[in-house]
């Protein structure tokens, strides 16, 4: 009897004796002048938060991010009169896109005599245009399947979001087609930009080896491109084909067709048009050149007007080169006035 018992004991002995991997560990690096919390922000913010993950006993494999929106970054089309307004009935869905999703390359340490991987990624990146809230979601996998999560929430609000027009600021850094770079540089600059939402995307948010975000390329109206040196900027729509200007690779399939059309308007004029007469300034006008889908070089103060479609519907709008700096490490912004 004694015998026995110990043989049924011998596995449980055992299974206490086996070593269990450490888990993952995911953490956001905490001060002031980075974003790690929930906070209420400024339309069009840029922010920045630096996540830090460590493999343990297993090394990484993948960092995630997903940002659910909610409501939606639609512009609200806001009821007549404006009490009768209802979220249940007249909010967009919320809206979630994967906004990162890279294999990691783990630099080798040493802690407490273990080997281990880890990971430090810096996330910049720009609030919603409209109303509402953002949840950024940062996830990272190890080998093995086991994962660590953390998240913050982000709630913007926009003092005049009930006018008939929606209005942003976007700011784009691109990088000179001949500059030499650190790895990453280029997939990080936030050149994507979306007119209807006011949404700016990096080069990791809309290509990566595993296609998983591609279905963010069909967010995409406009693409600011610096010539080789960063002597000159422009804006490109997805539907050019001239290499010379912006080579999209081939499984970019959802390509928009963006009218870009030159105007005469100075600042003021583009601050006074309604939106009712972005349509007739569009058709009035004439495209920059022999290629209908690029700007070529933008100059200060320079007005364009464009038309996008979402469906079946067409939607015209005004855009401002409100700053323009040139040279190593170009900036390019641009204040839109587009039609809800």
């Amino acid at each position: 009897m004694r015998f026995r018992f110990l043989l049924l004991c011998l596995p449980v002995l055992l299974a206490a004796c086996s070593k269990t991997a450490r888990p993952v560990q995911l953490d956001f690096v905490g001060i002031s002048a980075l974003t790690s919390s929930n906070k209420t922000v400024q339309p069009n913010d840029t922010l920045t938060t630096r996540v830090y993950a460590v493999g343990n006993d297993n090394a990484l494999k993948r960092l995630t991010i997903k940002v659910t929106y909610e409501p939606g970054i639609t512009p609200i089309i806001y009821p007549v009169p404006l009490s009768s307004y209802d979220p249940a009935k007249n909010a967009p869905d919320k809206k979630e896109i994967i906004y990162l999703d890279s294999l990691i390359e783990p630099r080798a340490g040493n802690a407490n005599g273990h080997a281990i991987s880890e990971t430090l990624f810096v996330n910049q990146f720009a609030a919603r245009a409209t109303s509402g809230a953002e949840l950024w979601q940062y996830t990272a996998t190890d080998v093995a399947g086991a994962s660590a999560s953390r998240a913050y929430r982000l709630t913007a609000r926009k003092a005049d979001s009930a006018v008939v027009l929606h209005s942003f600021t976007a700011v784009m850094r691109p990088v000179p087609r001949r500059a030499v770079v650190a790895r990453g540089v280029r997939d990080r600059s936030r050149v994507f930009l979306n007119l209807q939402y006011g949404l700016l995307l990096p080069k990791y948010a809309v290509l990566n080896q595993e296609r998983s975000v591609e279905a963010n390329q069909d967010l995409v109206d406009l693409i600011c491109v610096a010539g080789g040196t960063g002597n000159t900027v422009g804006l490109v729509a997805p539907a050019n084909i001239d290499t010379a200007v912006c080579r999209l690779p081939a499984i970019w399939t959802k390509r928009h067709v963006t009218g870009l059309h030159a105007t005469a308007l100075n600042s003021d004029q583009f601050m006074a048009a309604a939106a009712a007469d972005f349509q007739a300034g569009y058709t009035t006008n004439k495209d920059f050149g022999t290629n209908a889908f690029y700007t070529g070089p933008l100059k200060k103060g320079q007005v364009l007007s464009f038309k996008i479609t979402d469906g079946t519907t067409d939607r015209y709008g005004l855009l401002l080169v409100s700053d323009l700096v040139l040279g190593s490490a170009p900036v390019l912004t641009c204040t839109v006035r587009v039609q809800k």
